[in-house]
């Protein structure tokens, strides 16, 4: 879990509540790109990450029906971006080291969460600890949130787009079969 600033919760909610009617599932999807602190190698973060901080997440999370939490163990770099901005905040490139994910039905669930005591006084503290705060965007380096649309979910095909382009490639990849 990474801090959510308050201003950028507000101009989530603006952007995304004209979007969100249009999800096939009705979730809103924020990747957001965190970058471990620097007393931490990438193992010893990820391991951090998931031993001790998911589990003082997860009570927030289900109190607030956040549909889904996940933790990427990838890292890389990828260029600054702050919650709800149109471009980056630089050209220079940042490094990271995991990706949360998360799926909820409102942007005002998300500002509820940050704002909630337990968040405050339990999660805030912990992030400290494994996150760099003194990275972009307090060690939440990127973040990404719009409409969640499912394709493929537990192996079917769910896919609500045009049926003529579904059943066109769907004949293609057929024809490929041996």
């Amino acid at each position: 879990m990474v801090r959510f600033y308050i201003p950028l919760v507000a101009a989530a909610t603006l952007i995304m509540s004209t979007t969100a009617a249009c999800s096939h599932t009705g979730l809103l999807q924020m990747l957001t790109y965190v970058k471990r602190h620097p007393d931490f190698t990438r193992e010893e973060f990820w391991t951090y990450w998931f031993d001790e901080h998911a589990p003082k997440v997860a009570p927030l999370a289900t109190h607030f029906n956040i549909t889904r939490y996940q933790q990427v163990r990838a890292g890389g770099q990828i260029l600054p971006t702050e919650m709800g901005a149109d471009a980056p905040a630089s050209t220079t490139p940042v490094e990271f080291d995991g990706v949360a994910m998360f799926m909820y039905r409102a942007p005002e669930v998300l500002a509820a969460f940050v704002a909630h005591p337990y968040y405050t006084e339990v999660v805030l503290p912990d992030e400290h600890v494994f996150i760099d705060k003194a990275a972009f965007g307090g060690g939440q380096v990127a973040t990404f949130v719009g409409p969640h649309f499912e394709v493929v979910n537990d192996k079917q095909d769910v896919w609500i787009g045009n049926s003529t382009m579904r059943e066109k490639y769907q004949k293609i990849f057929d024809s490929y079969q041996i």
